[in-house]
């Protein structure tokens, strides 16, 4: 039988991206009259290459690109030359990690699951009002993806490949999403209920506004098919248009941009600080196979606590609610 290959059991998605990666590096040989249209595609990934590449990529882009641009160079090497050591691209990652400082701390943009359920039923409430149907049909689908997403954090791929009757569909007077372990990132199924709050809300948009968008035709409206999130093209909604909706409305409604990943985060701490008995649903809800990726989340809302705790502390002794010398069972709550 013929080997399948170093990557065999990676997702469609995941092997795009190294593609694409792999591009970008050839795009940038090409600039700098580097790229030798004969040789091996693995032995253009030279040492001295890729330390040239990098030294570009760090006055362009933020640390976090560059160490995924790395990754997906180490990830083509071993697929088109699995004999030669690419060890050297491993510690010049390692070496980005430990210089890694995020423009803006992840636990800073956190908002609760709540607040983001609220926001994307405040937005179907608002998109009656909206002037035009094109803009009360998208106000309304950005309101339900949104609530969607607070209570079922799925990765965006997975929210926007739900396809009516086969991975999105009807249980009686529940939603179902439902979907092969085919077509997720770790290959677990994803079958959960939504809401019974939202049936209503999807029954509106099937109804009147999915109809409407499917009608919209653009220069480049693509099939439509069953997919359920519709563009204002008449085409599939797609990644980068979603990610920047979901930005501009959480910007607008809380003064910092939550995407599209970041409501994965945004659940699982808020389970952790509503509901920390129960925190190992978080792993599941999530699609993680065990406890350790979502250990952070449980870390973080702690110190939330401990910071709502002393907060509260020096409130109440200013306020005199609370009197100096005031002991109680702190270690409980830290």
């Amino acid at each position: 039988m013929e080997d399948a290959g170093s990557r065999a059991g990676h997702t469609p998605s995941s092997n795009q991206k190294v593609a694409k990666g792999y591009g970008l590096w050839l795009d940038w040989l090409i600039r700098h009259n580097l790229l030798d249209p004969d040789a091996q595609p693995g032995s253009r990934i030279t040492e001295e290459r890729v330390g040239a590449y990098f030294g570009g990529l760090r006055n362009d882009i933020s640390t976090g690109a560059i160490i995924n641009r790395l990754e997906d160079l180490h990830a083509a090497l071993r697929v088109m030359d699995p004999d030669r050591d690419g060890s050297w691209i491993r510690r010049l990652i390692s070496k980005v990690h430990a210089q890694h400082v995020p423009a803006v701390r992840k636990r800073d943009r956190i908002v609760s699951a709540t607040d983001l359920f609220e926001l994307g039923l405040e937005l179907m409430r608002r998109a009656s009002s909206e002037r035009t149907a094109l803009d009360r049909a998208v106000t309304y689908r950005d309101g339900l993806m949104i609530s969607i997403l607070s209570t079922r954090p799925l990765r965006l791929r997975n929210l926007l490949g739900r396809e009516l009757g086969r991975t999105f569909a009807r249980r009686g007077d529940i939603w179902w999403i439902d979907t092969p372990g085919t077509e997720t990132k770790t290959h677990e199924a994803i079958e959960m209920p939504l809401p019974d709050e939202l049936t209503a809300a999807i029954e509106a948009y099937l109804k009147d506004h999915r109809p409407y968008l499917c009608r919209r035709q653009g220069r480049w409206t693509a099939p439509i098919g069953n997919a359920l999130w519709v563009s204002q093209d008449g085409s599939p909604l797609r990644d980068r248009s979603t990610h920047q909706q979901l930005v501009v409305r959480t910007r607008a409604a809380f003064g910092r941009p939550v995407n599209p990943h970041l409501f994965r985060d945004c659940v699982a701490t808020s389970i952790a600080v509503d509901d920390p008995e129960r925190f190992q649903i978080a792993a599941r809800l999530l699609g993680h196979r065990g406890l350790a990726t979502v250990e952070k989340y449980y870390n973080q809302a702690r110190s939330i606590e401990a910071i709502r705790w002393h907060q509260n502390l020096v409130m109440g002794i200013r306020d005199g609610t609370i009197p100096v010398g005031f002991d109680d069972d702190a270690e409980d709550i830290l």
